[in-house]
Order: C-alpha cells, then structure tokens, then sequence
C-alpha cells in the first residue's frame, strides 16, 4: 500500500511539474488557451501576502491563493509534497545528489530551521515597508522565472537544430512542425546559475531548500499548526528509526520517533512503510502542541523584523534607487505598468511577460531599475519592438503589476518619447532619402520635414520602439526610445480638414 501511494505522489508531482512547463509552453502570442498561464502564480499564498502588504490592496486575481491557505490549515501542508514544481524538481535531484552520511550522533539543524523563520520575518517587515525583496526566493516565482529565461532559449535552438532530422520523416507539410525564432535573455546566465546552487544545496540534506529557506513553505509551515490530518504511532512501534531516516523534510525528530513536527509535515507519507505498521495518518482534533520545534528567542524575531525593514530603507535610499540619485531614463517599462515605486514593489519577476511577447522586447534588468527592481521587465528596443495589437504582458501579470489594459486603452500609452541623433541619422549626416523610421510607425508620430528628414512628434509618439528597432544604421541606432518617468496617454489630435 505504502509503495502505491508513494507511486500515486511521484506521479502527481510529475503531472503538476509537466502541467506548469505546459502552461509556460503555452504563454505565447496569441494567447489562446483557456486555463489562466500564470495559474501557479496566483495559487501561491507568499506572493498574495506581500504584494497585499505592499500594495495595501487584495489583488482580484490572487484571491484563489488563500484558498489554498485554507485547505493547507485544514489539511495540513500537502502543497510542498503533492503539488509544488519546485518540490518535485528537488526531489527528482536529490535522489541522484544527496548520500546518507553516517554520523555518530543525530545532526542537530536547529541552527539551520531558524533560518527559514528569520527570512520569513524579514520578507514580511520589508513587505510592510514597501519592498518584496524576497521574490527571488519565493519557489513558483523561481521555477517559472528559470524556465523561461534560462531553459527556454536553449530548448529552442536544440529543437531548430534537431528540426531537419525530424522532418525527413515526416510529409513535406510545413504546419506539421516548423522553425520557431529563438528568444534572447540578457541574464539568463545569472538566473540558471542561481537555480543550479539550489539544486547543489540537496548534496548537504534533502530537501535543504525546502526545509531552511523557502518563504512559501515556512508560511504552510505556521498554517499547518491546527491541522486536523495528522500522524499517529501506536504501541507496537519498535523505535526502528525507519521512519525518521526517510522522511524528506526531518520532521521526525531522530531521538522520539512517536511524535513529530506536524507544522514541518508535508504529507508525503513517506513514514508509512513502517515494519510494524505503527504509523497512521487520520483526523484528529486541531492540537497546537507537537514535537519540540525551532526555540526562537524574542531577540532573533525582533532583529530579522528590523533587518527587514531596515533592508527596505536602505535600498530605497540606495543611489541606484532614489531618484536624485543615477536616473535610468532608458528604463522603459512595459505599457500599463504600475509608477516605477509600486512596479517594483510589486513585480515578482517571474518572467511571463516575457515569454509572451511577440517580438521578444522585454528584457529581465540586471541592475538598470536599482537593487530593488532585479529581473523587473524592461523593455529594449534594439531586440525587439512592442506590438501594436498585443496586450498580452497585462493579461499574464499575476500581481498586476503591469495593469490589464485593452487594446485600445493599451494603444494610447506613451511608455517614452523617440529622441533622433542627428549626428548618426542618415537622412541629416549624409544627406540621404531614409524613410524607414517613417514607413514603419503606426502611429504616425515621426513626419518628414521639406528634406524628407524624420522629425517625431512627441505628444503622440507611444515609445513602442519600432522605429529603433527598425533603424538600418549599424550599431546603437540613430533613434533612440527615451523613457518619460510616468506612463500617461497620449494626447488626441485635432482632425484635420479636407
């Protein structure tokens, strides 16, 4: 029985792993499917919680993520165990990483549990100051942020380069299979080195990641306390240890195996194979006393609280972030974004804008929007332009970070202003007939003058970038997208008498 359920988890946990790689499959232009793709996204409870600190708002689409909170109070924490894909990706791992090492006596890891609490404490104080810092850690956002931009690009050009061996045997039908244009990540590097380290990290303990530092998980952690499904032992336990050795989380202390952590608990009922048949799982009465769990002194609380919140200060107040401060007026945000304070606030970069834009024009920052706005999306002209008929990056932002526009609504935002370099613009330095930029604005705000020399007409230019993108001249074009600090419409123009 204990090996068909552990069968029955492993496969949920790699249908749910498939089902999110499936949805980040299907976040693309034109956005067709049915089922929301950033379904996973406003599932998870951390990011609601933060983005409702930060924001002060609850936000509509993020409601089904504490409906999830309720079910893990009454259930106990099954999500990590059954349902998380950055859960099973660790399994998966460290079932090839992790070597049982024989010590002499049981390793104590209290040190290392009060780290999970002190990180909890912290995303929560710098949430109330304003910032979530702690995105970077929340484990949806870093799954899907590291398939889109680390293990997408890579996946594509494998598949264009496999696609002529494929195609020998298949009917000369070019809709069958065909090419796709391979998208471009600035620091993809980065982001895939980053999920490689917590992967590593199942060499020193399983699940290590799940159990020290995983935000989402220590929020399931403190809902688990009343759950009414919990672990039982009866008499005939022979103190084996079985039970302790293979539970993946270490809820089950090592010097009592009849009790345990069933706040740690993931129910992933790996303690059942138990020789005497000792342990079962049922419904019992909300019981708040439990194994000995982490001893938090008052002062380790108070001081992760006030290096949150001081955390917070310290970046806002950071040169790179205040805006007396290094000013990046190529920082262009996608159309329909929050102003720069509460984007950054509130953007959980987990990259599925990104992965639905047609032209591939947004682009993760580094550090161009501060420490504060790492892997925020920006959008970078050079690489691609946005589309005039898309919309997409608002209706696949979890947090609505970037604001659920209409097309038409969409259409009449100016992100930033075009600005022409005269003195590497063809048609003045050379003297040259160049109407590229023209012929390719949509929205008619680049007009030629009695040379036929370009000139934008700002106060209905939308900053889409079309015409850098277009620009034939080698190298940094010849005219360049400004941003102008705060999104704002364009203003309508006068009809003109025939």
């Amino acid at each position: 029985m204990t090996g068909k359920l552990q069968l029955a988890r492993r496969t949920v946990q790699a249908i749910s792993f498939f089902f999110l790689l499936y949805l980040i499959i299907q976040t693309t232009f034109p956005l067709e499917l049915r089922i929301p793709v950033d379904l996973y996204l406003r599932l998870d409870p951390f990011i609601a919680i933060i983005t409702f600190l930060t924001q002060g708002e609850v936000i509509v689409r993020m409601l089904p993520a504490f409906g999830v909170l309720v079910l893990v109070a009454i259930f106990g924490n099954f999500f990590c165990g059954w349902f998380c894909p950055m859960g099973a990706t660790i399994d998966f791992f460290d079932r090839l990483l992790f070597r049982e090492k024989k010590r002499s006596k049981p390793f104590d890891d209290q040190p290392l549990r009060r780290w999970r609490y002190g990180v909890f404490f912290f995303a929560l104080a710098a949430g109330l100051m304003g910032l979530q810092v702690l995105y970077l850690l929340d484990p949806i956002s870093l799954i899907t942020r590291t398939l889109v931009i680390a293990f997408y690009p890579p996946a594509v050009y494998i598949y264009n380069h496999l696609l002529p061996e494929v195609q020998r045997f298949l009917p000369g039908n070019p809709f069958i299979l065909s090419a796709m244009k391979p998208p471009v990540f600035k620091v993809n590097l980065l982001i895939f080195l980053f999920f490689v380290g917590v992967l590593a990290l199942g060499v020193i303990r399983k699940r290590f990641w799940c159990r020290y530092l995983c935000p989402l998980g220590m929020l399931f952690s403190l809902t688990s306390r009343l759950r009414l499904v919990r672990r039982s032992v009866s008499e005939p336990c022979v103190q084996c240890m079985k039970c302790a050795k293979e539970c993946s989380i270490g809820a089950i202390p090592a010097d009592s195996p009849r009790q345990y952590r069933q706040q740690d608990c993931i129910s992933c009922f790996q303690c059942l194979d138990c020789p005497p048949e000792a342990t079962t799982f049922g419904f019992h009465l909300p019981q708040w006393k439990a194994a000995e769990g982490v001893s938090l002194s008052r002062r380790y609380v108070v001081g992760s609280l006030a290096f949150g919140a001081f955390s917070a200060l310290a970046i806002k107040t950071n040169p790179l972030q205040t805006e007396s401060g290094l000013k990046n007026n190529r920082l262009i945000r996608p159309p329909g974004a929050l102003p720069e304070k509460n984007f950054v606030s509130v953007c959980t970069g987990c990259g599925e804008c990104l992965k639905v834009c047609p032209n591939n024009a947004l682009q993760s920052t580094f550090l161009e929007a501060g420490l504060a706005g790492l892997y925020t999306p920006r959008l970078v002209p050079r690489i691609g332009y946005c589309e005039e008929h898309c919309n997409f990056c608002g209706r696949v932002c979890p947090t609505e970070a970037i604001l659920p526009l209409s097309v038409e609504e969409k259409q009449k935002i100016q992100m930033g202003v075009a600005k022409i370099d005269k003195t590497r613009c063809i048609a003045y330095e050379e003297g040259k007939i160049c109407l590229v930029c023209n012929e390719q604005c949509s929205y008619h705000a680049i007009v030629g003058d009695d040379k036929k020399r370009p000139i934008v007409k700002e106060e209905i230019c939308t900053g889409c970038g079309i015409c850098e993108n277009k620009c034939p001249v080698d190298g940094e074009s010849a005219i360049v997208v400004y941003t102008s600090g705060v999104q704002k419409k364009v203003k309508p123009q006068p009809e003109t008498k025939s």
